[in-house]
């Protein structure tokens, strides 16, 4: 779930205000991990990571086994 700044802002006050998480994700209809991710403050919604994949899709294992 993609969250926004405004939603972002009600998770983080509530918090901080003594409110539960799972109080927080029930009001708001959101999952509790969401919630604890953002209570945490390990990342914020502006922040993405950077997306890394190996476009290799045939590795060199696959390829010993084939021959």
């Amino acid at each position: 779930m993609i969250v926004e700044m405004d939603l972002y802002y009600q998770i983080r006050s509530r918090y901080n205000d003594g409110e539960s998480i799972r109080s927080i994700a029930r009001k708001l209809g959101i999952s509790r991990q969401t919630v604890k991710k953002y209570c945490r403050g390990d990342t914020h919604p502006d922040e993405r990571k950077p997306y890394h994949r190996d476009s290799e899709v045939v590795t060199q294992e696959v390829i010993d086994f084939a021959r």
